[in-house]
């Protein structure tokens, strides 16, 4: 009989007390229920986003640069995990800082390669924009050049995304005569 009680008393101590002794010591390891919000850093240099998150019991690591118009060097310009979510103590965000350095972009082959309208298509798409329309004798709509401040490009050429560019058309005043397509001889 008594050793009947002392299984049964191992048994509970097994079965009860050793796994809520194991819970409550996994609880206090894992600091289980604490949490931390995590503050809006965006918009804030490194030194005060590094002062703010430690002030959070929180850390940071710089996982990438990205080029944000209008936003200045080592700006803060997003974070993971957004702000005001929950996280444990000592936990790293990551950020994304600006970078003053614009991305370049080839210019795509739309120079003798395609009209006005296929041009402006390809260059907005791309992030550039379109500071005017310059017309030359020629192919009406046809493109023969692309200038950045009055510098002609060429197909393929690496410009800051962004740039504003002028676009060089046909009038649809092309002179045959003036090319030498046709012999002078021909319109008497």
């Amino acid at each position: 009989m008594k050793l009947l009680a002392l299984n049964l008393l191992a048994m509970v101590f097994v079965v009860i007390v050793l796994p809520y002794i194991v819970l409550c010591w996994l609880d206090s390891y894992t600091h289980h229920g604490e949490a931390y919000a995590v503050p809006d850093i965006c918009g804030l240099q490194l030194d005060e986003a590094k002062e703010v998150l430690r002030k959070n019991n929180l850390d940071l690591e710089i996982v990438e640069y990205k080029y944000k118009k209008g936003a200045a060097e080592n700006e803060v310009i997003e974070q993971r995990p957004v702000a005001h979510s929950k996280v444990k103590e000592g936990r790293k965000i990551m950020l994304t800082m600006n970078s003053t350095v614009k991305p370049v972009v080839a210019l795509p082959s739309v120079i003798d390669n395609s009209s006005l309208r296929e041009a402006e298509a390809r260059l907005k798409g791309m992030g550039f924009v379109i500071a005017g329309v310059v017309t030359q004798d020629g192919e009406k709509d046809w493109v023969y050049e692309v200038k950045l401040g009055g510098r002609s490009l060429v197909n393929g050429d690496n410009i800051p995304h962004g740039s504003k560019l002028v676009i060089v058309v046909g009038n649809g005043e092309e002179s045959l005569l003036k090319e030498g397509v046709v012999d002078e001889n021909y319109f008497e």
